[in-house]
């Protein structure tokens, strides 16, 4: 079974339904902070960088795109590590 604290008193995760759920319509995703709306569509905090409207990822504000996320631990390489990995797709 799922081992993820319940969203709100749903006694369900977010993953599983908890929780609030985002306002546009036919979405069923699960929706971040007081916005209302899950990260798709608008919800969250946006990146910093000037033009981008896509979802801040790390602390510093910023997407993938931009430089937030943990980057690839390969010696020469500024791609976006992925999941748990230390590494870009390529070289994971």
């Amino acid at each position: 079974g799922c081992t993820t604290s319940a969203a709100g008193n749903t006694g369900l995760c977010a993953a599983h339904g908890g929780g609030m759920r985002c306002k546009h319509a036919g979405c069923s995703k699960a929706a971040v902070y007081s916005t209302g709306f899950c990260l798709g569509h608008g919800g969250g905090k946006r990146c910093k960088h000037e033009g981008c409207s896509t979802c801040a990822i790390d602390s510093a504000g910023l997407c993938k795109a931009h430089g937030g996320g943990k980057r690839c631990a390969r010696e020469g390489c500024a791609r976006s590590a992925r999941g748990g990995s230390d590494h870009c797709i390529t070289h994971g």
